[in-house]
């Protein structure tokens, strides 16, 4: 499938970075990371694309769930850094996909496990970059205007209620409060004065639409003060009622002189006290709109960075997400290259986000045992021979000569060595190795090789067998 092309009401779902249009039905996702691959494609796991299916066996457009993939090259540190974020998920895994076809799991990517809960924020025009939508003035009749003059502390609009006689100047905000534990409202504030007090209301109703004990808090005489003339953010907590449901949201400034204004701007409204009351929208990194792009509610999923130290050079590789669960899928990424810049690697597998840079001058001389035994039966000419179906992996003839750059490089690569563990060899194409190699370095010796005393760069040789990758 196409990045950015696609049945988007099958199963497949090409999922682009801000600036692509949506397809039908579906949300506009978050931007790119910086320096990363801006596509990624979505696909339902099998058995939930099968419970999908109606009448004469036609299937039901797929929900995207909000994830997302995307991969950037490190060249100077040799490794492929993925950042991905799927909601809800607990557990997920993350696979290198090769340009062949061959797929690896990642080795700090298999189990993913997400750093947090995923975060949902109820204000349905939570920063007025498409208007007022839903805001209704209240107490004190105020004016409502959406200036963009410079000054708006997210996005390029914000809110301002402005009130003709002094009084209490007060707003409603909208929201898509449900049933849930207590509420955390935070917004970025401006007074223009002095208000006597700034206060949060909730008005909860029960699920037969009976208005509840008025619930509300107020900010301090300090935090006031601290949004005079400026911007400020302000976080609040709100109980819930226990049979509350649904809830009208007001903000409401108290005492402010004829002419006083109320700004407002990067609301967020969540359910429990935990949050520490951050501004997030579905344009965020990691979040999608739950509906109308800026007029409807997100969901913020933690990002989940891993750096691949492992990722093969000079070739275009790619990367899938995978949630397991029955709702779950695969995020598959665009391809992206790390490009070798004529340095050899080597990683650990204890630490496949520290490759160590090495220099190499030269491919060895490598072979491949037979694993044979040859003799010759009595009164028989040919000979005959016993052995393996195959050869052995690669192993070298001449002992592969490493070159370390400084005490700290050879402190290092000695550390590397002396625990017996294998090394992933991360050779450019002009070496000539081929794919990356898991090699067993075998007894080694330090050489000056001649150089000066001066100079930092010191030999290293040993011989070498290719093994198979060590378990994750």
């Amino acid at each position: 499938m196409a990045f950015g092309t696609g049945p988007y009401a099958r199963t497949g779902y090409a999922g682009a970075g801000a600036g692509a249009p949506p397809p039908s039905g579906q949300q506009t996702l978050p931007p790119p990371i910086p320096g990363g691959t801006a596509t990624w494609v979505y696909e339902q796991n099998s058995t939930y694309a099968f419970a999908l299916r109606g009448f004469a066996a036609r299937q039901s457009t797929g929900i995207y769930p909000g994830g997302g993939l995307s991969i950037r090259p490190i060249t100077d540190r040799g490794i492929m850094e993925i950042t991905a974020w799927w909601p809800d998920a607990t557990v997920l895994s993350l696979i290198r996909v090769e340009a062949d076809g061959t797929q690896t799991p990642v080795r700090s990517g298999a189990p993913l496990t997400a750093l947090g809960p995923t975060r949902r924020n109820l204000c349905q025009n939570p920063s007025f970059e498409s208007g007022l939508n839903g805001t209704v003035p209240d107490l004190g009749s105020p004016t409502l205007t959406r200036p963009n003059d410079g000054t708006a502390p997210r996005g390029t609009y914000y809110l301002k209620a402005t009130v003709a006689a002094a009084g209490s100047c007060g707003v409603v905000i909208p929201n898509a409060v449900g049933a849930g534990q207590d509420l955390t409202v935070a917004f970025d504030l401006r007074l223009s004065a002095a208000a006597t007090s700034l206060t949060v209301q909730a008005s909860f109703t029960d699920l037969d639409g009976n208005p509840l004990t008025l619930a509300s808090t107020a900010l301090t005489t300090d935090q006031i003060n601290n949004s005079v003339a400026q911007f400020a953010r302000q976080v609040l907590r709100i109980a819930t009622p226990a049979a509350g449901v649904a809830a009208t949201i007001k903000v409401i400034a108290g005492g402010m002189p004829a002419g006083g204004a109320m700004s407002l701007d990067g609301i967020t409204i969540e359910r429990g006290t935990s949050s520490d009351g951050s501004y997030f929208d579905g344009g965020t990194y990691g979040a999608t709109w739950l509906g109308t792009t800026d007029l409807s509610a997100s969901a913020l999923a933690p990002l989940l960075v891993i750096e691949d130290g492992e990722c093969p050079t000079d070739v275009p590789v790619q990367y899938q997400l995978v949630n397991g669960g029955l709702a779950g899928g695969r995020m598959t990424s665009a391809y992206a290259t790390l490009p070798s810049n004529e340095i050899v690697w080597l990683t650990h597998p204890d630490a496949p986000d520290e490759p160590l840079e090495v220099f190499v001058e030269k491919r060895p001389l490598r072979g491949k045992a037979a694993n044979v035994a040859v003799f010759q039966a009595i009164n028989d000419p040919m000979f005959l021979t016993i052995g393996s179906r195959r050869r052995s992996a690669w192993k070298s003839t001449e002992s592969i000569a490493l070159w370390t750059f400084g005490s700290e490089s050879t402190e290092r690569l000695v550390a590397i060595l002396d625990d017996n563990r294998p090394v992933l060899l991360r050779a450019p194409a002009s070496l000539n190795y081929g794919p990356p190699l898991w090699l067993s370095l075998l007894d080694f010796e330090e050489d000056p090789d001649g150089s000066s005393p001066w100079q930092q760069m010191l030999k290293i040789s040993a011989p070498w067998v290719q093994v198979a990758a060590p378990a994750l």
